[in-house]
């Protein structure tokens, strides 16, 4: 009977310095489910992956993988596969001899290259030297690496970086299907509508601490409307709005500015009765997107707005 391991973290913490970089943190991944683990850049992600990976040691509390910390595991690269970093090879070698040294590393006949070179679609590159990919081609190869050893869990960070759209199905229909067989997996990433499509579970960070960690399919109807809101005067717009009770304020990477807690026609009030003009007003779809941005208003909200504010003058 194959086992099919979980990860927990439990009470998680790291400083560095004076920086609290992940602060408390508890959460679970289980088994046959794909899990995103969501956060701004510099909430926290990759330090916790690190650490879950025994790269870093942290502060306090632990993170297990089947039970065990990584370092403890009987034969890692057969139990855990990890991409993290798409740029650690060398670009005068190929894909194939990037890959068969790994096997030699591990202990896995080389031919399991090759295997691996099919299932991440790099076959006919895997002759080429590794200095010629593209990014998506070198986030494919990072994969193949996590996937040699046939692993029961994987944990990676945005494989889907640099991926163009046909690349972006592929991984997800491969990531989904290894989670259909039981294994657990792990994807770091800040891009949600991508994980809309992908995970099953999502674990909210920021500021290194937990906001939400649950079923994708529990968010319908946990947060209100988010209103986007495109305008030249959003100093102004700001202004009005904030202070109001349950109205929350952040700003997409689109420049756009999120409003909680207030319909589009009510929004559309305020802008009118505060005298500013709107160029872009409308509710955002997509409830993974407005619970984010609603769990991290808080913490950074002021941080981003204040860019936007900037941003929106010129």
């Amino acid at each position: 009977m194959v086992s099919h391991p979980g990860i927990e973290v439990r009470g998680l913490s790291k400083d560095f310095g004076s920086v609290r970089a992940v602060d408390d943190l508890t959460f679970s991944v289980s088994p046959g489910t794909v899990t995103g683990f969501l956060g701004r850049n510099g909430a926290g992600k990759t330090t916790t992956l690190r650490m879950l990976l025994g790269l870093v040691r942290p502060d306090r509390g632990t993170a297990t993988i089947g039970g065990r910390a990584y370092r403890d595991l009987p034969a890692p690269p057969t139990q855990v596969g990890a991409a993290l970093d798409s740029s650690g090879f060398h670009p005068a070698r190929s894909g194939r001899a990037h890959l068969r040294v790994y096997c030699r590393v591990i202990g896995l006949p080389t031919h399991r290259a090759d295997e691996v070179l099919d299932l991440v679609g790099l076959s006919l590159a895997g002759s080429r030297r590794v200095g010629g990919y593209s990014l998506g081609m070198r986030q494919r190869l990072a994969l193949a690496v996590a996937l040699l050893g046939d692993p029961q869990v994987l944990v990676l960070d945005e494989p889907a970086n640099g991926l163009d759209p046909d690349g972006i199905v592929w991984i997800r229909r491969l990531l989904r299907d290894l989670a259909a067989k039981g294994r657990t997996v792990l994807v770091s990433s800040h891009v949600l509508t991508e994980m809309q499509q992908l995970v099953d579970r999502v674990v909210i960070i920021e500021g290194g601490r937990l906001r939400y960690d649950g079923a994708l399919s529990d968010l319908a109807g946990r947060q209100g409307a988010v209103v986007e809101v495109r305008t030249r005067q959003a100093i102004e717009l700001r202004a009005a709005l904030s202070g109001r009770p349950g109205v929350t304020l952040d700003q997409d990477d689109t420049g756009r500015l999120l409003v909680g807690g207030l319909d589009p026609a009510a929004v559309g009030r305020v802008a009118f009765a505060a005298g500013v003009e709107l160029e872009w007003l409308a509710q955002r779809d997509g409830d993974l997107e407005r619970l984010f941005f609603y769990l991290t208003a808080g913490t950074a909200s002021g941080r981003r707005l204040s860019d936007a504010a900037e941003a929106g003058t010129r």
